[in-house]
């Protein structure tokens, strides 16, 4: 009994002693999970999110995408009036080819008993931070989607190496299609001006799903390789529009 009364009085003395300054603040070499661990207690605790984020993150919710602190922090603000608090995060699965760039499946429970799908993407330039977040509902569906995403993704690949972006963004891209591209956003004929690198002769793309995930009836995240010369990750978010899949975000490293 007296070991349990001194435990307890030892964790009373840790909660009591954290200097208050380091709650909502990355210590030194931290993990990108600690950091996210950091960050839930951060927006548990309605503290400063500010070290989570480069001045060019973004968030995705209700298809739309969200740039800057000040903007997701009110996103976030109404995703919790919404759906409740985010109480648990749990990660699923990791996509990585750098060091210092990764994608990281996982899922947020709320105090509602809501379960939130969510894609993060993690840069380190000295400290992790959240380049990108998407986060939708998780619900019950039928997974028939997969194929068809499957083709989409493909005729992107074809428009792409027979060097027409206009075509990516008029047959394959949602009408409310964007492609976010360090720290900014293009949206229809931006896109075309965008991914005006595709007209080079010699320009030639592969693209390799990794990770074809149906979260609701209308939405499938999708996280792959491409490789152009080099490789690198990219995430594709597909919404089903009538019976078609279109494009409704491209994100890449």
């Amino acid at each position: 009994m007296k070991n349990k009364y001194w435990t307890e009085f030892l964790i009373f003395l840790l909660i009591t002693f954290v200097p208050n300054d380091i709650i909502g603040q990355q210590l030194k070499n931290e993990s990108s999970e600690k950091v996210q661990m950091s960050w839930l207690k951060s927006l548990k605790s309605s503290k400063s999110l500010a070290s989570f984020y480069s001045e060019s993150s973004g968030i995705m919710l209700n298809d739309e995408l969200y740039i800057g602190l000040e903007e997701i922090n009110k996103q976030l603000l109404i995703l919790i009036k919404n759906v409740g608090q985010l109480n648990n995060y749990t990660p699923f699965e990791v996509y990585q080819l750098r060091e210092n760039e990764k994608f990281v499946l996982g899922t947020y429970d709320t105090s509602n008993g809501i379960t939130l799908s969510t894609i993060i993407g993690w840069k380190n330039k000295g400290k992790w931070t959240k380049e990108f977040e998407v986060i939708y509902l998780n619900a019950e569906y039928s997974n028939l989607g997969a194929s068809l995403v499957n083709q989409a993704r493909e005729s992107w690949e074809k428009y792409s190496n027979l060097h027409r972006p206009d075509l990516i963004v008029n047959e394959v891209f949602s009408k409310n299609g964007k492609y976010f591209n360090r720290g900014t956003l293009f949206k229809g004929k931006e896109i075309t001006d965008a991914y005006s690198y595709m007209n080079n002769e010699s320009y030639k793309i592969k693209l390799e799903s990794s990770k074809v995930l149906q979260i609701s009836n209308d939405i499938i995240y999708d996280i792959g390789t491409f490789e152009v010369g080099g490789k690198g990750l990219y995430t594709l978010i597909w919404k089903k529009e009538l019976d078609t899949w279109k494009l409704l975000l491209d994100f890449n490293f």
